[in-house]
């Protein structure tokens, strides 16, 4: 049987290759129900993808509708909230005293011009026509003054005639009726408001009250088509971006006033697009809860119109009477325009900074009115050419020592918040000329008598007759708002407090009296509890026995120590308290000097009471208080108080009158026209110099110091009594003159031994004594008196 032949290698690769490729061709292969299978498995993940998909858009719809539902109802609260509560915080706005003319009145023509001028009158060279216009001629003024209200109704509109001569008012006219008339109020003029934390500062506008043709105005330039659309004006935001975008440039808004007013009340100024979101979204709630009435006043109040330094102008009712001194209703179509003009850019617009801006912006103003036909081509031409003309008014918080003042008085009847949100209208006892005067007497008299820069003065003006505060200064510089010296610089007083003293030796019935012999020789007090004291005079001198009178003039210090430990230092505290001082104060014998210390204003009170012979009344500067609708909530009526002899009061008060004609302050005989009294006050080593006195109608207290209590080198003559002078020449019109009382007699007093005498005998002296208590024993008569022995003494 033959062998098999073995395989070839080759033949057994290719066979290998040809069963692989057989197997391959097999895998390839597909039958029909294997692709539906497959088919049907594609199309349930590609649904199930597209389910996924749907849930996801679905909870994210759902999501961003619930997050947009949360923050429009956010938006909505806030809009509610603010709109259905209180919209602002009203400041308090408050007042100076109305000036009030009669025939008889103590006013200069200087006075009288300065008031007018504060008050913002214009003047005019014819016969007034409109509110607030004045012409002068020499001394007579033609007036007609703006209507007011307050705290005891509405004062009209008066048209008068005001004749000054010798100081005084000779005559006044009503111009209207060619009559005279009795009295006439002028308005008051604004002196600052009690500000919130943001400062902002309005008058509240009923729209019932805007002029018609302000409204139409307003919405011609700002928003055409505002009771007709939503809160927002595609039409208008169409036609601003056409604008802008030819132009190349922002040259036109498409804000309506209702986005204006949401971005002003609720957003910040950015110009971010969540912000103009946040803004049409508000636009249009606001509009859908309130109506178009209700926002449109709201805007009118609440549009920023300017600055007045820390006090931001809001509104169109603040800004008319600060821009122009008048009420929205009484301007005129070219000063609407320039109120309109300035919603653009109060800033770049404004009239009082920029009057060339605001020309150009009223114009535009005045002419897209000639094209709506709000007024005629002639109009606009002529009102084109008209120049603007502002007020002159000084910077609000001007008087920041009197405010003070102020404040205190309030807050003993009202919270600080109410202060700063509720609208009050405070009317204040200043005197704007009296301030003026006293701020000048300072800052002019001042460097004169130091070249030091930290040399300090405070000082308080207030009225005999009531006890008004008329004007307040604090520090050097009478603007500066920081620590006021007239309320909270305690000083010692010096002899200011003599008077008190020798005011209690008359009041005990002792037998003292001006003619009463005092013992000025050395004197050592001496107590077991406390080293030994041992006063000196100014002049470091004894002059052995003295009269009372004379003690007082020239200020001699041991017999003010004798008497006051006479007749008992808690007597002597006793009268300070009955004269008005409210300080719990020890008896030390040095009180007797002014070893105590008190403030100007304190002293002030007392001197007020020495000027009104002892009938006290409290100081006040506030004294009427109405609310924000104007009607009356606080008066401060007068309060008069005695607790002193008037008899006794003026005994002092003839001796101070010689005190500034023959004593320690004989040069206001010589710088004054009229008579006055007062007495100087310094403390030890000069660290104090001041001076209080009176005329017939003002009483006054200045102090000169330094804060670190240095000494300031100078007396109460050499110092603060040069301040005083400055002051009165200008401010006091009255000669003070001892009252008429029963029972006060003059008799001539010999000077050397306090025994009656005659006239024409050597050193005799005309005092006032109460009845039977003048000296019972004549002095030896040598003839041959000075008749101005104590002016000649002095000198």
């Amino acid at each position: 049987m033959p062998s098999k032949k073995p395989k070839s290698p080759v033949s057994t690769k290719k066979k290998t290759r040809a069963s692989k490729t057989v197997k391959t061709k097999k895998r390839k292969v597909k039958s029909p129900k294997s692709k539906a299978r497959r088919s049907s498995r594609k199309r349930k993940s590609k649904s199930a993808k597209k389910s996924v998909y749907k849930r996801i858009a679905y909870t994210s719809l759902v999501v961003l509708s619930l997050v947009f539902v949360v923050y429009m109802s956010y938006l909505d609260r806030r809009i509610t909230e603010r709109f259905e509560g209180r919209i602002w915080q009203l400041p308090a706005h408050v007042y100076a005293r109305p000036l009030e003319l009669c025939v008889g009145k103590a006013i200069s023509v200087e006075q009288l011009k300065f008031e007018l001028d504060y008050l913002n009158y214009h003047k005019v060279d014819q016969l007034p026509k409109q509110h607030a216009q004045y012409r002068q001629w020499r001394n007579t003024f033609d007036i007609k003054t703006r209507k007011f209200v307050f705290w005891d109704g509405n004062e009209p509109v008066h048209t008068i005639r005001v004749v000054i001569e010798d100081k005084k008012v000779s005559d006044l006219i009503d111009i209207s009726k060619n009559e005279n008339t009795g009295l006439v109020r002028f308005d008051a003029g604004y002196l600052t408001g009690i500000f919130p934390s943001h400062a902002q500062d309005r008058v509240l506008l009923k729209l019932d009250d805007v002029p018609d043709m302000f409204i139409k105005m307003l919405l011609l330039i700002e928003d055409r088509r505002f009771f007709s659309h939503w809160g927002v004006d595609p039409r208008s935001i169409a036609r601003a971006l056409a604008a802008n975008l030819s132009s190349g440039r922002t040259v036109q808004g498409g804000s309506t006033l209702t986005q204006q007013l949401v971005k002003n009340l609720f957003l910040d100024q950015g110009k971010r697009l969540t912000r103009k979101i946040n803004e049409a979204f508000m636009s249009l709630l606001l509009e859908f809860h309130y109506d178009k009435r209700l926002i449109l006043e709201t805007y009118l109040n609440e549009i920023y119109l300017g600055q007045d330094g820390r006090r931001a102008i809001h509104g169109f009712g603040l800004a008319s009477e600060f821009y122009f001194g008048k009420s929205l209703n009484e301007l005129s179509i070219d000063e609407m325009a320039i109120m309109i003009g300035m919603v653009k850019g109060a800033s770049y617009y404004n009239p009082l900074r920029n009057p060339e801006h605001a020309l150009r912006r009223r114009n535009i103003v005045l002419s897209a009115m000639k094209l709506s036909e709000l007024i005629t081509e002639q109009q606009a031409e002529l009102l084109s050419k008209k120049p603007i003309v502002t007020v002159k008014h000084a910077r609000s918080g001007l008087y920041p020592a009197f405010i003070d003042v102020v404040k205190l008085q309030l807050q003993q009847d009202y919270q600080p918040e109410d202060l700063r949100s509720e609208g009050l209208r405070v009317f204040t006892t200043l005197d704007p000329y009296v301030q003026f005067k006293t701020e000048q007497a300072v800052k002019n008299t001042l460097p004169r008598l130091s070249k030091s820069n930290e040399l300090q003065a405070a000082a308080v003006v207030a009225s005999p007759l009531n006890g008004d505060v008329l004007a307040v200064v604090g520090d050097r510089n009478p603007t500066y708002k920081g620590f006021n010296r007239a309320i909270n610089a305690s000083r010692q007083v010096g002899s200011l407090i003599k008077p008190v003293v020798y005011l209690t030796a008359f009041e005990q019935g002792l037998g003292y009296t001006l003619a009463t012999m005092l013992d000025d020789s050395e004197f050592i007090y001496k107590d077991s509890h406390q080293d030994d004291w041992q006063p000196l005079n100014y002049d470091k001198k004894y002059h052995g026995d003295v009269t009372l009178y004379e003690s007082l003039l020239k200020s001699h210090n041991i017999p003010a120590v004798r008497t006051a430990l006479d007749v008992g230092l808690d007597k002597v505290i006793k009268t300070l308290t009955a004269l008005g001082s409210k300080q719990n104060i020890p008896p030390y014998p040095s009180l007797a000097l002014g070893a105590v210390n008190m403030s100007p204003m304190e002293m002030t009170s007392i001197y007020q009471s020495f000027s009104t012979n002892g009938f006290r009344s409290p100081l006040r500067s506030v004294f009427a208080v109405l609310d924000k609708n104007r009607q009356p909530l606080e008066r401060y009526s007068l309060d008069v108080d005695n607790q002193v002899k008037p008899e006794s009061v003026a005994l002092v008060n003839s001796a101070l009158i010689d005190v500034t004609k023959y004593g320690t302050a004989k040069y206001l005989s010589k710088s004054l026209d009229i008579q006055v009294a007062g007495k100087t006050g310094t403390s030890d080593d000069l660290k104090d110099s001041w001076f209080a006195g009176f005329s017939g109608d003002i009483v006054a207290v200045v102090w000169i110091g330094f804060d670190d209590n240095r000494s300031t080198y100078l007396t109460g003559s050499s110092g603060a009594m040069k301040i005083w002078s400055n002051l009165m020449k200008d401010v006091a019109y009255k000669p003070y003159m001892l009252p008429e009382i029963p029972g006060l007699e003059k008799y001539w007093i010999d000077g050397d031994n306090g025994l009656l005498t005659e006239q024409d005998c050597k050193n005799a002296l005309e005092l006032t004594f109460i009845e039977g208590t003048q000296p019972d024993r004549s002095s030896d008569c040598e003839s041959g008196r000075s008749s101005n022995w104590f002016f000649n003494l002095f000198n």
